[in-house]
């Protein structure tokens, strides 16, 4: 990798494998959390990140190249250990702190990845149609992490702080 562009090219194939694999693990967590406006807000995600695949093969297209896919080790991390705790806690609501920290994660790691990705195509000069797709990516993950945001302040939640902290 000698320059921009293909730093560019880099980073927008690890988004994209990114985005391709939540579609899958926002449906698992959807399905495996006991909270139920936890499970419609990843089953809304996953709606929203099939969407962003869709953007991010425009991208590509616009930069005349086919989708490709790379190995994201930030994610990878975030999924590994998400896997790990999974199988280790027999406890549904302690589980649920599991996903909603994971998404929190994840959509930190977006957000930052989709600054990033525009940054440079700012630098590039790339134009709307390469920053437009992006800039609507990263206005998603916002949202979805605002919303995850009230998740961990609602009630439900609040008492489990309670029942797992010691008085």
């Amino acid at each position: 990798m000698n320059d921009l562009h293909e730093l560019f090219i880099h980073k927008l194939a690890q988004q994209y494998y990114v985005e391709q694999e939540l579609v899958d693990t926002l449906d698992e967590m959807a399905r495996n959390t006991t909270n139920d406006r936890m499970s419609q807000g990843f089953a809304d995600h996953r709606d929203e990140t099939r969407t962003q695949v869709q953007r991010l093969e425009e991208v590509f297209a616009a930069l005349d190249r086919p989708a490709e896919a790379r190995d994201a080790a930030i994610f990878e991390g975030i999924e590994e250990d998400r896997r790990e705790l999974e199988a280790e806690i027999e406890d549904d609501e302690l589980l649920n702190m599991v996903y909603l920290n994971a998404g929190m994660m994840t959509e930190r790691v977006e957000m930052t990845a989709y600054e990033g990705l525009t940054t440079i195509a700012e630098q590039l000069e790339l134009g709307d149609d390469i920053q437009r797709p992006l800039e609507s990516n990263y206005d998603e993950e916002q949202s979805a992490f605002r919303e995850l945001e009230t998740l961990e302040t609602a009630t439900d939640i609040n008492s489990l702080w309670d029942r797992l902290t010691p008085s």
